[in-house]
Parts: C-alpha cells; sequence; structure tokens
C-alpha cells in the first residue's frame, strides 16, 4: 500500500511539473511577444524584412 501511494505522488508531481513547465513558458513566450511590440525596432526589422522577401 506504501508503495502506490508514492507512485500516485510520483504521477501527480510529473503532471505538475509539465503543467508549470507550460505556464512558465506560456507567459514568458507571451512577454517576449508584448516585448517586441513594445519595441518599434524590431517592427522596423520586421518591416524590412517582409518588405524585402516580398
Amino acid at each position: 500500500m506504501e508503495q502506490m501511494n508514492s507512485s500516485i505522488a510520483k504521477v501527480s508531481n510529473l503532471k505538475v511539473n509539465r503543467a508549470s513547465k507550460i505556464a512558465i513558458t506560456l507567459a514568458s513566450s507571451t512577454f517576449f511577444l508584448y516585448a517586441l511590440g513594445q519595441a518599434p525596432i524590431f517592427k522596423h526589422i520586421l518591416a524590412g524584412a517582409f518588405s524585402c522577401s516580398g
């Protein structure tokens, strides 16, 4: 019975870790995109890249 409890705890820990990793990734990517949107330099670089390739 003791072993079963520990394996359940391990599984729930893995799920929590995965969920927190996804949450951290989403938060950091959202912040990064927001920062990009706030920086006019990046807008100019992107505009230049798209206008050159197009």
